[in-house]
C-alpha cells in the first residue's frame, strides 16, 4: 500500500509527505546555506521564546520562521520543524552547521491526553538528542 496517498497533504499551510532520508536532506541543504541567500536564512534564525504552552514540549524553544531552535543536551543548539498528520508524526534536528541531522517517523501520534503527546515528544525528542551529540561526525 502506498501511504502517501493515504495522508491528506494540505497545500494551503505547506504540508508535505516524505522520507526520513530527503527530510534529512533538506533541512541539512537549508541550515548549510545550499537553499537560501544567507540573509533569508538569517531572518528565519530571529526567534523569539515559545509560548508557555509549547514550552511543555519544547523546554527553552525558541521559535523563528518556521524553524525551532531547541537546545541540545550536549551543549549548543538544534533547528526542526515537527509535524504529523493522518496519525503519523515526525520531528527532525539538523545542527545550526547542517552538517549533522536526524529525523524520527512514528506511524502513531498518541495524541490521547496531553501526558501521552508529551511523553512521545520527549522519547522522541530524545533520539534526536542523541543523534546529534553523538561524537562520531561520520554518522548521518
Amino acid at each position: 500500500m502506498n501511504v502517501t496517498a493515504q495522508i491528506p497533504v494540505d497545500y494551503a499551510n505547506l504540508s508535505w509527505v516524505t522520507t526520513t532520508r530527503d527530510e534529512n536532506r533538506f533541512f541539512r541543504a537549508l541550515l548549510d546555506g545550499r537553499l537560501l541567500p544567507a540573509r533569508q536564512l538569517a531572518e528565519m534564525k530571529q526567534t523569539v521564546p515559545v509560548s508557555a504552552e509549547f514550552q511543555q514540549l519544547w523546554p527553552k524553544g525558541r521559535y523563528g520562521l518556521g524553524l525551532i531552535e531547541r537546545p541540545l543536551g550536549c551543549g549548543g543548539s538544534h533547528w526542526s520543524h515537527e509535524g504529523g498528520d493522518g496519525g503519523c508524526i515526525t520531528l527532525n534536528g539538523v545542527t545550526d552547521d547542517g552538517r549533522r541531522s536526524a529525523a524520527v517517523s512514528m506511524s502513531a501520534a498518541r495524541g490521547d491526553t496531553k501526558e501521552h503527546i508529551l511523553e512521545q515528544e520527549n522519547a522522541a525528542g530524545a533520539l534526536i538528542d542523541h543523534a546529534l551529540c553523538a561524537t562520531d561526525p561520520s554518522t548521518p
